[in-house]
């Protein structure tokens, strides 16, 4: 797994850049909507950015030692879970061409908050929004 069109997987400390088909399928579908929304609503392209994935046991006790949430029997165990950033995304902007405006990261949030809101209602996912932690932590139906 690794950065594509779509979205960009962030350097990870506490995860291995794995996910059962299924749940690749998920993310994939995931971005790819965020893309279109954002054409759709004339919103400059950004990719969303991946944040976590699958985890060891090791990790984990790692992970709980500094992050609350973390739970020692975590579903990114399982290869099933990733969690996206909702307040950084990569801006997608041509390397010789002119400078994207800008955009707001809420209303960016937003977009992809409305993105998940229809694969969850579709069946596709269960999603736990992270206050502390700044994502959505995604898990595949």
């Amino acid at each position: 797994m690794a950065s594509n069109p779509y979205y960009h997987v962030d350097k990870l400390n506490n995860s291995i850049p794995y996910l059962v088909p299924r749940a690749a399928v998920l993310l994939q579908a995931i971005g790819r909507n965020f893309f279109d929304s954002l054409q759709i609503k004339g919103i400059p392209l950004h990719k969303i950015i991946v944040t976590s994935v699958l985890r060891t046991q090791d990790d984990v006790v790692s992970l709980r030692s500094r992050n609350g949430n973390a739970t020692e029997n975590s579903c990114h165990l399982y290869g099933t879970t990733f969690d996206i950033c909702y307040n950084r995304y990569k801006t997608v902007e041509e390397p010789d061409g002119p400078a994207r405006r800008s955009v707001r990261n809420d209303t960016l949030k937003w977009v992809l908050s409305e993105v998940l809101r229809d694969m969850r209602r579709n069946g596709h996912c269960y999603i736990k929004y992270e206050v502390k932690q700044g994502c959505f932590h995604m898990t595949v139906n």
